[in-house]
Formats: structure tokens, sequence, C-alpha cells
């Protein structure tokens, strides 16, 4: 039994030797570590590897270390403890809390080491006594750091130690048992004050007062700093009642002394106790409190006289009073006795300033004049562009929050007082935010149509302080200033405001706008439209300042006006493919607009000559528009049906009603415009619809050709002249087009109409072709006739060929041919006018080769000899010249000996002359002549 407790009991010491070993292992790199080079993550693990060995040497018993043991716990635990000191003075008050914490456990476990390293038997009195201030110290340090186990356990420590004293000293002094009480019942007070437990606090208070009549001057300095601490955690906490009744027990503590006895530390204590318990009176608010910090104030104004710390509390009492009997004048007198008194500095500046907010709060108008008197009469002449720029802000917001014309005007005084002593304005960032803050109040003042109020803050917000503000600042405030005159309708002086912009400003769309009301109201038509063309300039895609003017403009009853304006947006690429416009609306509102216009009897000629041409622009910008097929924000079509519809029929009525009385190249455009846009429906329209535009189209077709053809006559440039007939030709072939695919689709009636119609298309296609000398061109032209069986139009081709002194004699003899071979084979046409195209015809070909004007003379041979057959004749003139022509031709071939082909010709014209009516009186003298003709034998 023995030997099994012998061997537990050296099991033990073995641990406890190991534990001893670790902990000074540990030491050794603890002591290495540099702390400036550690996380605040390494210090967690470092914190609790030392609670660690802490909690290890607790358990320790010191007799189971040796004698060399001992002594190394103890001269480690020492180092330990020198080491942490020399650390925490390297420190500053801002050390991060684990490095704190780090620092106060290291002294934790160094009194561990030191306390398990004395021996039983030293009762060495200077060792007790030093490891009793030692476990003193490190209680105050668990207070700080909120380590309060560790401090109650340092505190059990002390009092250990102070009872080993007691033994080995005797019966000690009265006075060294009452410090050591003292400081336990001290140290647990605060401890029991930071774990919150109020009530033993309590408990604790009453048993250190026993002791306060035996304790000396600095222990209760002490204790009343103490108390004070109290005072103001709960103070932060806002129990103030609790913090009234601690404070007053720590002004009661420093009270208690001759003022002569405290120290320098003590004195500013009792000053700052009084503060922190006047503030506590304030903070509760009853009457009764109210009343206690006044006399407290009293008191201290008795003491200090005219000191900052008596004067901004007696402001605090001021501002706890009801609002009812509040007296702001009293504040401001305080406030400028704060400012006699004070040295300005920043802290005292800011002071002063959030004071002066404060009776802004109560009283503006007092506000203003102690913020003027501090700016002017203090601050400019510090010279501190940061002071004056801050104070001219909050002035700013006192003038802004109390709103009054009074308070403007003396915040505009104030302004022109410091421009002067300053020499230059406000710095950038001050000057634009004083500028918005006035923008907001002057934007509320325009809001509520006070414009009179807003433009006078608008004025000051222009004031040369704030011109760093920049231009954009200073032109957004002028704009508004002359929004303001405008709705005074103050036209002279909102002119008179625009005029002090810069050139950048005035060319600005808003600008521009404004500028275009004042001119529209004042009837100014040049500057008005000169605005206009500015807007455009400057709006790059955004429409709405035009659309803005268009609206001035129909409120002024203004058309013309009204129509420069949606012109300027039809005009511009990127303002009507805006997709905050509806195009179509905004053509068709622009067309009647300048159809009204030009409707308008009192609108002399050359006015709607210019409107005709710009409907005409119109109608090409919708048709472009349609071509691109333009879509909306849900991908239909943005040109529907209906909207096809009524650009097509409108530009068709314009073109038929004005025909007269528009320039032709007016006409041509504007049917051209109805041709595109019918040009343009979808193919899945109705049968009858797709009749209906068809047929509009040919009518514009033969309509535009009809006016093309009189232009290019009555043209003097031949280039134009040419170019004229090229586009003719061009709606010509369109009708042609049309014609054919809806041939079969038409009643009688109208495909005759339209037939006649393209004979006389095809006439003037005819004419277009000779100028344009297009001859291979005219054949199919004249075959094309065919379809019209119209011998007025052969008629015409053949006149308009004979004119032609340039057409080349075989085209001439061949369309000729055709031509009369055209109108022979129809059953009604003018045998006058055949005849003279055949002398023509015949008279052309003489000179050609032989065979030509043969094969001819033999057609109209047997032309004659059937009319003959049907009792019908050419008129006899031309027959009788005919013949003539043709036997005079035969006689001139025998004299060249084309025996041959002059018994042809001499043939053709007997057979001729045997069917003229004059009883063959010629017939017989050609055969006469001809039988004296003499012929070689073949």
């Amino acid at each position: 039994m023995e030997g099994s407790n012998t061997s537990s009991t050296s099991n033990r010491k073995g641990q406890f030797v190991d534990r001893v070993d670790d902990v000074l292992q540990f030491l050794t790199r603890l002591r290495t570590l540099s702390l400036d080079q550690v996380t605040d993550s390494s210090l967690s693990n470092l914190n609790k590897e030392i609670e660690l060995r802490i909690q290890s040497l607790k358990t320790c018993n010191p007799r189971s270390l040796n004698a060399e043991q001992h002594t190394q716990l103890e001269a480690a635990g020492l180092k330990l403890w020198n080491w942490s000191t020399h650390e925490k003075r390297r420190e500053d008050d801002g050390a991060p809390p684990q490095r704190c914490k780090f620092l106060c456990l290291t002294r934790v476990l160094s009194l561990s080491m030191v306390a398990l390293a004395r021996r039983n038997d030293d009762n060495c009195t200077k060792s007790i006594t030093y490891l009793r201030r030692l476990a003193i110290k490190t209680s105050r340090s668990c207070i700080a750091n909120s380590e309060y186990e560790y401090a109650l356990w340092a505190l059990q420590k002390a009092v250990e130690y102070n009872g080993l004293l007691q033994r080995v000293q005797g019966s000690p002094s009265e006075e060294s048992r009452t410090c050591s009480q003292f400081e336990a019942e001290y140290s647990t007070l605060r401890i029991a004050w930071k774990e919150d437990r109020m009530d033993v606090a309590d408990h604790l208070y009453a048993g250190i007062m026993n002791l306060m009549t035996k304790v000396d001057t600095a222990s209760t300095e002490q204790l009343a700093d103490a108390l004070f601490e109290i005072g103001r955690d709960l103070t932060s906490k806002k129990n103030f009642i609790l913090a009234v009744k601690w404070l007053e027990r720590a002004l009661e503590q420093i009270n208690a002394q001759e003022m002569s006895q405290l120290s320098r530390d003590a004195v500013e204590l009792r000053l700052a106790i009084y503060q922190g318990l006047i503030q506590a009176y304030l903070d509760v608010g009853t009457p009764d409190y109210i009343k206690r910090a006044e006399n407290h104030v009293a008191y201290l104004e008795d003491g200090l006289g005219d000191k900052l710390v008596v004067l901004l509390f007696q402001i605090e009492i001021l501002l706890h009073s009801p609002a009812e009997t509040f007296d702001s004048k009293a504040y401001a007198g305080m406030l400028r006795r704060m400012m006699r008194i004070v040295d300005l500095s920043e802290p005292s500046f800011k002071l002063l300033l959030h004071h002066i907010r404060k009776l802004d709060e109560k009283d503006g108008a007092n506000a203003s004049l102690v913020l003027d008197d501090f700016l002017i009469t203090y601050i400019l002449h510090c010279q501190r562009e940061q002071w004056i720029d801050r104070a001219i802000v909050l002035r700013a917001h006192v003038a802004v929050r109390d709103g009054s014309t009074e308070s403007l005007q003396a915040f505009e005084t104030a302004l022109d007082r410091v421009l002067p002593t300053t020499g230059h304005p406000l710095s950038a960032n001050t000057a634009a935010g004083i500028q918005t803050l006035i923008w907001k109040k002057a934007d509320a003042e325009f809001t509520l149509e006070k414009y009179s109020s807003a433009a006078r803050w608008f004025q000051v917000a222009l004031h040369p302080i704030f011109e760093q503000s920049g231009p954009l600042n200073a032109s957004k405030m002028a704009r508004k200033l002359c929004i303001c005159a405008i709705q005074q309708n103050d036209l002279s002086a909102a002119r008179d405001i625009l005029q002090t912009l810069n050139d950048v400003t005035l060319k600005e769309p808003m600008t521009a706008y404004l500028a275009f009301k004042v001119a529209l109201r004042q009837e100014d038509v040049n500057s008005a439209l000169k605005c206009l063309e500015q807007i455009t300039a400057a709006s790059s895609s955004d429409p709405r300042y035009l659309y803005a003017c268009c609206l001035e403009a129909q409120q002024a009853q203004d058309r013309i006006i009204t129509i420069k304006a949606l012109q300027h947006v039809v005009n511009e690429d990127q303002l009507r493919s805006s997709s905050s416009i509806h195009l179509p609306a905004l053509l068709r509102t622009l067309i009647r607009l300048e159809v009204s216009a030009l409707n308008d009897e009192n609108q002399d000629d050359t006015h709607k000559g210019s409107l005709a041409t710009d409907i005409c622009k119109i109608f090409e910008v919708a048709v472009k528009e349609i071509e691109t097929e333009r879509r909306n924000s849900k991908s239909d079509r943005l040109f529907t049906i209906e909207e096809l519809n009524w650009f097509s029929k409108n530009a068709y009525n314009l073109g038929l009603e004005n025909t007269l009385t528009w320039d032709a190249r007016n006409i041509v455009t504007i049917l051209e415009c109805c041709i595109a846009v019918i040009s343009s429906y979808p193919l899945d329209i109705s049968s009858q619809m797709a009749a209906d535009i068809s047929l509009r189209s040919m009518f514009c077709s033969f309509m535009v050709a009809t006016v093309l053809l009189a232009l290019a006559r009555s043209e003097d440039d031949a280039e134009h002249r040419l170019q004229s007939y090229v586009a003719m030709r061009r709606h010509v072939h369109k009708f042609l087009e049309d014609l054919e695919l809806r041939s079969e689709a038409l009643d009688e009636a109208s495909r005759e109409d339209l037939q006649a119609k393209l004979s006389t298309l095809l006439v003037f296609e005819f004419e277009a072709a000779t100028c344009l000398q297009s001859w291979d061109d005219l054949k199919s032209i004249v075959l094309r006739a065919q379809l019209g069986q119209n011998a007025l139009a052969y008629q015409a081709m053949a006149d308009c060929i004979l004119r032609c002194k340039s057409v080349p004699n075989q085209v001439l003899y061949q369309i000729m041919r055709e031509i009369v071979n055209q109108i022979w084979k129809l059953e009604h046409f003018d045998d006058r006018k055949l005849a003279k195209y055949m002398r023509c015809l015949l008279k052309a070909t003489l000179h050609m080769e032989h065979q030509i004007p043969l094969t001819f003379i033999a057609e109209v041979s047997a032309m004659i000899k059937e009319l003959a057959s049907k009792n019908k004749a050419f008129p006899p003139v031309e027959l009788e010249w005919i013949t003539i022509t043709a036997f005079n031709h035969g006689v001139d071939l025998y004299g060249i000996h084309e025996d041959g082909l002059s018994k042809a010709w001499i043939a053709h014209a007997l057979t001729i002359a045997h069917h003229l009516p004059d009883d063959n009186e010629l017939e017989m003298q050609l055969r006469d002549r001809y039988t004296k003709l003499k012929w070689e034998e073949a």
C-alpha cells in the first residue's frame, strides 16, 4: 500500500516537473518574438497557449519542485514580467485589443510562475511585499482588459500575501492594514462595476466609506477617479439617474479634500466630474435636475469666471429649456462671449459652428446675425480658406432654412463683404455645393410658382464669389433665372439675362430654346428661326427641345414657326430616328400644317411656292423612311397599311389639285412620292386594295410623264431637257408594267381608257427617244402602240420623226414604213395623213439603195389597188405627186441605163395613175411618153 502511494506521488511530481519544463520552454520561444511582426491571428493562438500554461501552473504543488526548479521558475517569471513591462511601454494607447490582451496574460503567467516558485518556508518580508505588489499590478491590468476572472485571482493572491505579512511582522500598523484593505476593496469595486454588478458595487462602496477617514489624499483621488469612471460609463449607457448617483459620490469624495492638497490631475478630475454631473443632470432633464445643473454651473462660474466650459454648460441649460421659453438672444449672447474668449483653432471653430447650427434650429434670424459676426469679425481675419468655406456653407444653410427675403438679403450682403476681403472666389467644390443647396431652395419656390422669390435665389447663386463652380453651373442658374423672368412675362429681363451668357452656353439646346421662347413672345421671327437652327445643330439625336419649340409656337398660334420647328426635326436623320418619335404622326402633322398654310388666302405666291416645295420634301422623307421599313420597339412596321394609304392618297390628291398652280417639278416630285409609297405596300393586301393602288399608280405615272414632257419641251438647258426625257420614259415603262399586270382584271371601259392613255404615253416616249437619239428603241415603241389601235398616235409619231433633223435616213425609212404599215392595218384612219406620210417616205428613200424605195413604191401601189377595190382612194393631189415622182424616177434610171429598175418604177407609176380620178388622162400621157423610150435589147 505504501509502495503504491509512493509510486503515485512520484508520478504526480513527474507531471509537475514536465509542466514546469513546458512553461520554461514556452517562455524561451515567447521572448524571441517580435510583436511588430506578429499578426492578430497569431496573437490569438498565443493567447490560448498562455492561458493553457496558466491553468497548468495553478494545479502544480510547490512541494513537488526541487530547489533548482524553484530558482529557474522564479527567474524566468521575473524575466517575463520585465519583458512584458518593456513591451507595454513600447505600445501606444491605440494598440490592438489582441495585443493588449496578450501583454495582460503574460503578466498573469508571470505572477503564476513567481507565486509557484515561492517556497513555503520563505517568509522574507521583502519577498512577500514584492509579490503583493505584483499581484495588485496584475489585477489592475486584468481589470483594464476586462479579464475579471484573472483579476479576482490576482486580488486573492494579494490578500493572501497581505495575511502572510501580518503573520511575519506580527501586528502591523493600523495605516498599513487600512491601505491594504482599501486597495483590495477598491479593486473589487472596479471589478463589480466592470461586470455590471451594481448592487455589489454599492455594497463595496459602503465598505470603502468606512475606511475613507483613515486613507491618504492619493487614495481618495484614486477612488474619486473610479467613481467618476463608473458614472461616465453609466452615462454612456443612457442610465442617467444611476450615473448621477455615482458622479455625485465622486464629487463628494473629491470635494472632501482641501484644494491645496489635490494633485494637478485631481484638480482636472474635479472639473471633469462637475462636467459629467452637470451633463447627467441635463440628460435626466426634469425641472429638479435642471435646477441642480444651474446651481452647479453658477458655482463654477463663481470659481472660474468667463470660461469656455462655463459658457458651454450655460448654453446646454438653455437648450434644455422648453421651446416656448427658449431665450435665443441669451444663447446668441453666450456665443458671442465664446467668440471673444477662445483662441480660434480647429476644435473651437467646429464648436462654434456646432452651436450656431443649434441656434439656427431655434431661431434662424439670430443664428444669421451671430454667424455673420463670426464670419466677418473673426474668421476672415484668420485668412483660413477652409474655415471661410465652411462658414459660408453654413451661412447658406441658415439662409435657405430661414427662407425669408430678409435672410436672403443678409446672406447676399455677407457675400458682398467676403469677396473684397479674401480677394478671390470660393473653391470649386464649396461653390458648387452652395449652388446646389440654393438650387434646391429656388427650385422648390419655382415649383410653387413663386417666381419672384425663386429669381432672387437664382440671382444669389450667380454671385461672383461662386464663379469657380464652372460655366455649367452658372449657365444652369442663368437659364432658370431666365425662365423665372419669362414666367413673369418680363421679356426684357429675360433677354438681358441671355445676353450675359457666353457663346458656348447660348448654343446649348436648352438655352437656345429659352431664347426661342423670348423671341417668339416678342414676335422676333428672325431670332426665333436662328434659335431653331442652333437647337437643331446641338440636339444630336434628342428632339425634345424642337418639340418644345413646336408646342410653344402652336400656343402662340404662329403656324409658320411651328412648321419650321417640325421641319428641323424631320430634316435631321438622327432626330427623326429617335425612338421617342412616332414618325408617321410627325410627318402627317407637318403636312397638314403646311397644306393649311398653303390654302391660306393671305399667303403670297412666293411663300406658297416655298410651302409647296417643303411639302414635297416632307413626302420625300416619308418615302425614304417607308423604303427602309422602319420598325417600332415591338418590331412592328412603323408605317402600317393605314399610314401607307394616307400618304399615297394625300400625295395623289395634292398632285392633282395643284397641277395648274404648283411648279411643274413639285408636281413631279409629289406624284413620284405617291408611286414610291404604293410600291411599298406588302404583297398580302386584298385584291380590291391592290387594284385601287395599281390604278392610282398608273394615273400618277401618266401625270408625271405628261408634266415631264412639258418640262423637257420648255427647257433651254440641253442637259436638263434630256434628263427630263429620260425620267419621262421611265414613267412610261412603269405605266406599261402596271397595265400589263392589271389588264385582265380591268373592266372594258377602264381598259380602253388606260389603253388610250398608253397610246398618248407612247407618243411621248417616241418623242423622248427621238430627242435622245435612241434610234434602236423607236420601232419597239411603234409596235407597242398596236395595243391602243390609235391612228392619232401613229400620226403623232410620224410627225415627230419627220420633224427630227438628226434622224438617219435608214432609221427614218424603217420607222416611217412601220408607222405607215401600222396605220394601214387600222380600220379607220385618215387617208390624207397616210398619203402624206407615203409621199414623205417616198421622198426620203429615193436617194437610198435602189431596192429600198422600189420595195416601198411597190407597197404603195398595192395599197392603192386595195383601196380601189373597196371604192376608196387617196387624195388625188397626193396620188398625182406619187405617180409623177415614181415615173420621173423611172426616167432617171432609164438615163443611167438601169433599164430593169426603170421599167419597174414606170410600171408602178402607171398602176397608181390608173386609179387617179381624172378619166385616165395622166395615165395616157405617161404611157405615151413611155412608148417613146428606146430600150436596149437584152
